[in-house]
C-alpha cells in the first residue's frame, strides 16, 4: 500500500530535529453540480477543488466524502475537551408549532369560561359545564414554563430525531498552521438496528493555529433528518495546503523512529519509480 509522505518530509532537515507520525487520515472531496471534486487547499474562506474552476464556500450542509488513507506527516495537534451533541432543528420547529396550538387551545378554553361567568352574572340558571380531562390537561400545561413544555413533548422519544451536530473542543498544535480546516465524519446508527449505519462528512473552517497555544473552536453541521439510536464523530485536520495533521485521536497513530521513517521513504521512492515505469 502506498503511504503518501507529507511534502515537509523532503526538507533537508535531520529526522532528529523533527518528529514524524504515521496515522490514518483521508482524501476529502466536496460535491458541487452533482459531482465530487478533491479538495486541494483552503484559503480561510473558500475551498479550491481539483478539476473545478470555481472556489467553494464550506457551508455547514456541504456534502463531502473522505477516502481513508494512511499518511506520514510532521504536523501534530492535540484535541482537548472534545464535546458534541446532536439535535433536530426540524423537530424543534414542530414542537414549537404544537406548543403554539396548545396555547391557542388554552385561550379558547379561557374564553369559554369567561363567557359562562358573564352569563352567570346576568342571572342565567343553566347547568354548569363539567371539566373534561383535556381541559384539566390544558390547565396543568399552562402552568409549565416553555422549557418544561418542550421537555414534556420530547419524553416520548422525539429527541431521537436528529439533523444537526454541535461540536466544541480546544486545539493545541505543536507548530503554527495557517488556514486549517477539519473534516468531520459523523456516523449514525439507526434506532434498533446496530448493523444499519449511515455516515455524513462535513467541512468546518478552523483558521490559524499558533504553536503551543490552545485555540477553542466550535462549529455545527447539518444533514438530512433521521431517527438515530446512537451517533459519534471523528475529526480529521488539515492545513491550508491540504496537508494532513496528526492528532491524539487519529486512528493507528504511531510516532516513527529514524529507522522507520527512512524505511518508509525508501518504500515511497520505489513506489514512485514503479509508477513511472
Amino acid at each position: 500500500m502506498l503511504i503518501p509522505l507529507a511534502s515537509q518530509a523532503q526538507e533537508p532537515q535531520s529526522p532528529e530535529q523533527k518528529a514524524f507520525y504515521l496515522f490514518m487520515s483521508g482524501k476529502v472531496s466536496a460535491q458541487t453540480n452533482k459531482q465530487f471534486y478533491p479538495v486541494e487547499s483552503f484559503d480561510g474562506k473558500r475551498l479550491n477543488l481539483d478539476g473545478y474552476n470555481r472556489a467553494l464556500k464550506p457551508t455547514k450542509s456541504l456534502n463531502c466524502t473522505l477516502s481513508p488513507l494512511m499518511v506520514i506527516s510532521p504536523f501534530y495537534t492535540e484535541i482537548r475537551d472534545l464535546e458534541y451533541s446532536f439535535d433536530s432543528n426540524a423537530e424543534k420547529f414542530r414542537t414549537m408549532m404544537v406548543i403554539n396550538e396548545m396555547s391557542a387551545e388554552q385561550m379558547r378554553f379561557e374564553a369559554g369560561n369567561e363567557f359562562e361567568k358573564a352569563v352567570a352574572n346576568l342571572g342565567g340558571q343553566g347547568d354548569s359545564v363539567p371539566f373534561t380531562q383535556q381541559d384539566i390537561d390544558n390547565i396543568e400545561l399552562d402552568e409549565l414554563t416553555k422549557e418544561q413544555k418542550e421537555a414534556e413533548l420530547l419524553k416520548s422519544g422525539l429527541n431521537k430525531l436528529i439533523d444537526s451536530i454541535y461540536v466544541r473542543c480546544t486545539l493545541v498544535p505543536d507548530r503554527s498552521v495557517e488556514n486549517a480546516f477539519a473534516a468531520a465524519v459523523i456516523r449514525i446508527e439507526a434506532m434498533g438496528d446496530s448493523d444499519n449505519r449511515v455516515s455524513f462528512v462535513r467541512i468546518a473552517p478552523i483558521g490559524t493555529l499558533e504553536a503551543g497555544i490552545g485555540k477553542p473552536i466550535k462549529f455545527d453541521c447539518s444533514f438530512p433528518e433521521l431517527r438515530a439510536g446512537d451517533a459519534d464523530i471523528d475529526l480529521f485536520l488539515f492545513d491550508g495546503d491540504g496537508k494532513h495533521i496528526a492528532t491524539n485521536r487519529s486512528r493507528g497513530l504511531k510516532k516513527l523512529t529514524t529507522e522507520e521513517l527512512e524505511e518508509f521513504r525508501n518504500l515511497d521512492k520505489k513506489a514512485k519509480s514503479k509508477s513511472l515505469g
